[in-house]
């Protein structure tokens, strides 16, 4: 992990509003959460907990009301109490889809404030005879960045989309391409509807006081 991340968020959300407002293919998407404390001393405390949340993404189902997510590690092996780490990959299952997709962790940037852990869309590593095809509506050139960041008395959790391409290409057929731009086209990206992401951002900035951070 890199430990240089300090306004890196920044970063990628001046990114995304430039992208939103330019011609050239890709879109993008921010959701965000903000969840404000009685002073900085609090905020500090929460922030190992909302850490090891980002990082324990066998749990994330407990913040999404729709879709469903599975942590796989590089060999294809389910993982689901294990640590995120780059490599491996998440399987998003969104209902009324017609099929699962696939992300793959490309990158973890963490600092005392800002952690960023950086997802692309890529091929199913539990089907072994294809590893070419981008098991997902977008390709690989599109990335989600989970962001938590901490400033001050509040902690802020977004999830920004850049560079979001219809998947039409890098598929394994037809079928799967037309699946691809139906699902796209509904507003969808990596598994979630922007609104979901919003509601998914609230609901992994709470917890109960006196919760515990998980081992």
């Amino acid at each position: 992990m890199s430990d240089a991340t300090n306004g890196k968020i920044q970063t990628l959300l001046e990114r995304a509003a430039r992208q939103s407002d330019s011609a050239t293919p890709g879109s993008s998407s921010i959701a965000k959460a903000t969840r404000p404390f009685s002073t900085a001393e609090e905020a500090e405390k929460a922030f190992p907990l909302l850490r090891n949340r980002l990082f324990h993404i066998g749990h994330w189902n407990d913040y999404s009301e729709i879709s469903s997510f599975a942590l796989f590690d590089n060999n294809g092996k389910l993982q689901q109490d294990k640590l995120a780490a780059v490599g491996d990959f998440i399987k998003v299952k969104l209902p009324g889809s017609g099929k699962d997709d696939w992300i793959k962790i490309v990158e973890i940037n963490e600092s005392p404030n800002e952690i960023i852990l950086t997802v692309q869309p890529s091929h199913d590593p539990t089907d072994e005879k294809d590893k070419q095809a981008t098991s997902h509506f977008f390709t690989r050139g599109s990335t989600n960045n989970f962001c938590l960041q901490r400033a001050a008395a509040k902690i802020n959790f977004y999830v920004i989309g850049l560079n979001e391409q219809t998947n039409t290409e890098e598929t394994s057929g037809i079928l799967e391409s037309a699946r691809n731009l139906a699902t796209a086209n509904l507003g969808y990206f990596l598994g979630i509807q922007k609104t979901q992401w919003e509601t998914f951002c609230r609901n992994f900035l709470e917890f109960e006081e006196g919760e515990k951070v998980k081992e």
